[in-house]
């Protein structure tokens, strides 16, 4: 009779032994983060939002999946929800037996769906992160619970985010260009209105106002050949009229122009690629994969370097139109050469300062941060646009060919791109000082 029954006994013991893995064991690593950040990228890109918009949606989302973790595991990522803008009355619902990390990837795609118009990128991040769930051990229960703490957390961002003033400057005026010459007035071939003069307007996540930045004066406005205005322009003219194989690399590589379009005839082709912060964050992709970092650091680096950036460009948009200056293929097209055209399509906004120039120092300064000043790697965001890798000494180097881009590119002077690169380091700098 014992030995009869000892196997179902030995069977009930091993059943009864099984135990389903505990809410708060990590089972979600940083090539989940860095999932849902491609998953982020491509629904922007099929989207096809604007720079300042993307910027927007990307800082949003990974701040979303920032204070859901810290709030989960406090000693594993600084508190910053109190230092961000407006966000400082943010309550946290009861987390018992919730996932950190699972419940942060369900904020991210919670806010990330919100913001975009292609809603199924979202729905199938949802999904694949419960059936993971399941796959590795956690209980129905516990996944329910992390939705719902997900979606509390989700709820009250949401709300914040709709008090950022952007519903309001989708009402607000287009913008008229003066058709004074030294003013920006629309440039070929689409001859677009002024994008996003509003954009200022927009509630700054942790810097204190859109005009933190003290810019370079301009020089005058002059068509005098030995005039200082003339002699930036020339630059410009001259670079494009003189260049190489390499210089047009230069400009491809960094051109980031999320909405190209290709004319031929009547016919116009749109070319979506990814944004100048997009390509920033596809390279914390790659630098976190490399590096291995571990599932903190990687968030880190994502939300930092998104919030900077987002910053960074309402910065530099207070400026393009407060100074509302001429673009280099309208001045020379009128003054110098008519036959003249940019390596690049000119994007519809004034010039000073560079937006891609902010936008790119500043995510450097927040990576050289994390990774280090010497920090060498390899970019590989263009290969899927027919464009080569590049490999690069630092986070700063690779900023400073972006200035470069822009200037061979013949769609920036050289002060633009400098100062620009100069208010995206400084902006940075206010961050972390304020954050850390």
């Amino acid at each position: 009779m014992t030995f009869r029954f000892l196997p179902l006994f030995i069977l009930f013991l091993l059943v009864s032994c099984e135990k389903e893995t505990d809410a708060n064991i990590q089972i979600f690593q940083a090539s989940d983060v860095n999932n849902a950040n491609t998953v982020l990228l491509e629904a922007v890109m099929e989207d096809a939002f604007t720079p300042p918009v993307a910027s927007r949606i990307y800082a949003y989302s990974h701040l979303a999946h920032y204070i859901t973790l810290q709030s989960l595991r406090k000693d594993s990522l600084v508190e910053i929800t109190s230092k961000i803008n407006g966000l400082a009355d943010l309550k946290f619902p009861k987390s018992k037996d919730v996932n950190p990390e699972l419940a942060s990837l369900l904020a991210f795609s919670n806010v990330g769906k919100k913001l975009i118009y292609s809603e199924h990128f979202f729905d199938d991040l949802t999904d694949s992160l419960k059936t993971k769930s399941l796959r590795l051990g956690l209980s129905e229960a516990i996944i329910k619970n992390s939705e719902d703490y997900a979606l509390s957390i989700s709820n009250h961002i949401g709300l914040w985010i709709d008090k950022d003033n952007y519903n309001h400057t989708r009402t607000l005026s287009r913008f008229t260009s003066t058709k004074k010459p030294e003013n920006w007035r629309e440039t070929p071939p689409d001859y677009a209105t002024g994008l996003e003069p509003h954009w200022d307007k927009i509630r700054t996540m942790a810097i204190d106002s859109a005009n933190v930045f003290r810019y370079k004066p301009l020089p005058e406005y002059s068509t005098e050949k030995n005039s200082e205005f003339y002699n930036m322009v020339i630059e410009v003219y001259n670079a494009v009229k003189n260049k190489t194989e390499a210089t047009e690399k230069t400009a491809w590589f960094w051109d980031c122009n999320p909405i190209m379009t290709v004319h031929k005839g009547h016919m116009v082709t749109t070319i979506h690629k990814f944004t100048p912060p997009g390509h920033w964050l596809n390279i914390v992709n790659q630098v976190s994969t490399k590096e291995k970092s571990d599932y903190f650091t990687t968030t880190k680096a994502y939300t930092l370097t998104s919030m900077a950036m987002f910053d960074a460009i309402i910065a530099a948009w207070h400026v393009k139109y407060k100074t509302d200056l001429v673009r280099p293929v309208t001045y020379i097209q009128e003054n110098i050469d008519t036959d003249w055209s940019p390596v690049l399509q000119t994007p519809p906004f004034p010039e000073y300062t560079s937006g891609h120039s902010a936008t790119s120092a500043s995510a450097a300064e927040i990576l050289s941060s994390i990774y280090g000043d010497n920090y060498a790697f390899t970019d590989n965001t263009q290969l899927r646009f027919g464009l080569e890798d590049r490999s690069f000494k630092s986070f700063r180097e690779a900023a400073n060919q972006v200035n470069l881009s822009r200037f061979y590119g013949g769609i920036h002077y050289k002060q633009g791109v400098e100062e620009g690169a100069r208010q995206g380091r400084e902006i940075a700098n206010l961050i972390l000082k304020k954050l850390q």
